[in-house]
């Protein structure tokens, strides 16, 4: 168990092939498949950077040519990065405590995700998915989501304000994917992908911004 006592905001769609273009010049998808699909193949250290964006928990500043150092010069808004996992696995339950935000049942993950049970091998548009209750989409599957935490061996996710791991070189990823089986796509998974370096066809993202 854990407690957040800062507001935040939690993008309504996974970042698009789209979106990513747009601020950073080109398509790195595996899978092109369209302006509104979700970006893949994008690291940890495309997403904030390999030098100042490797530092969290102790700054959350980025590199200048990050994606996330290029969006928030192009914004004006300086927090806007991704979640700690303990933000996402709020936003995901949107209040639930049920397997996923629809239910426990394979059909009602059905009815909010592409997992390996019904994506056809693929990833598909975002928003297509019923929405949690919250109003956000894709929460369970399509692409993996990365998280800020590191990624350490039963570190429990509790506390206030919970920012993960001190030390460690994996990052946490969440709610399943396109790929993915039930147990994964459980709104309590917790799973890791190797060095901040590495990228995956399986792996895209979701833009947060904690309030000042």
């Amino acid at each position: 168990r854990y407690t957040l006592t800062k507001d935040f905001y939690a993008g309504v769609f996974e970042v698009t092939e789209k979106q990513w273009e747009l601020v950073m010049g080109v398509n790195p998808s595996n899978y092109k498949r369209g302006d509104t699909y979700p970006v893949e193949c994008v690291s940890y250290n495309d997403i904030r950077g390999e030098s100042d964006g490797s530092n969290w928990p102790s700054s959350s500043a980025v590199d200048a040519t990050s994606f996330l150092g290029k969006l928030r010069a192009k914004t004006g808004l300086p927090e806007l990065d991704l979640p700690t996992e303990a933000q996402w696995e709020y936003t995901c339950r949107a209040g639930t405590t049920t397997t996923y935000n629809t239910g426990d049942s394979e059909a009602a993950l059905a009815e909010a995700g592409w997992y390996s049970g019904n994506s056809n091998n693929q990833k598909h548009p975002v928003g297509e998915k019923v929405a949690n209750a919250w109003g956000l989409y894709d929460m369970h599957g399509n692409v993996w989501e990365r998280c800020l935490d590191r990624y350490q061996k039963d570190n429990a996710l509790s506390g206030t304000d919970p920012v993960g791991a001190a030390f460690g070189s994996d990052r946490r990823i969440r709610g399943g994917c396109w790929g993915s089986g039930t147990d994964y796509m459980a709104s309590s998974d917790r799973d890791h992908l190797g060095l901040p370096s590495v990228s995956s066809r399986y792996m895209g993202f979701r833009l947060f911004e904690t309030v000042p």
